[in-house]
């Protein structure tokens, strides 16, 4: 299986890939004057997965950016702190999109770095 998945179809490695998960607090959880914590976890495990690619030509470029581009997608990844794969709903966020290099100036190739975070809903 791929490292990550998006709606059904498998992307080609990634070059940087990271997973976070967190816990999400209220608004409750505060420090006494003592310093000690009065928690409210609300959520626990929510999923952030930080991506790049190098070296991308322009059509990978645009299938990568063509399957985060729905407002929710659905994303099988492999979880390094659990070594399995889980199915989650994910947004993406920022993208950032850079030019490495053409092969000369008249040239149609390129090479593309492209980035990003998806966030679980």
């Amino acid at each position: 299986m791929a490292t990550i998945n998006i709606n059904g179809v498998d992307l080609i490695e990634p070059t940087d890939y990271g997973v976070t998960s967190r816990d999400m607090d209220s608004d409750k959880t505060k420090r006494t004057e003592a310093g000690f914590l009065n928690r409210s976890r609300v959520r626990a495990d929510v999923y952030s997965i930080s991506i790049g690619w190098d070296n991308l030509t322009k059509s990978q470029l645009k299938s990568i950016t063509d399957a985060i581009k729905p407002a929710k997608i659905t994303v099988t990844f492999f979880d390094p702190t659990t070594s399995e794969d889980p199915t989650i709903t994910m947004y993406a966020g920022d993208r950032e999109a850079k030019l490495n290099r053409r092969k000369d100036k008249d040239s149609t190739e390129s090479s593309w770095s492209l980035s990003f975070v998806l966030t679980q809903y």
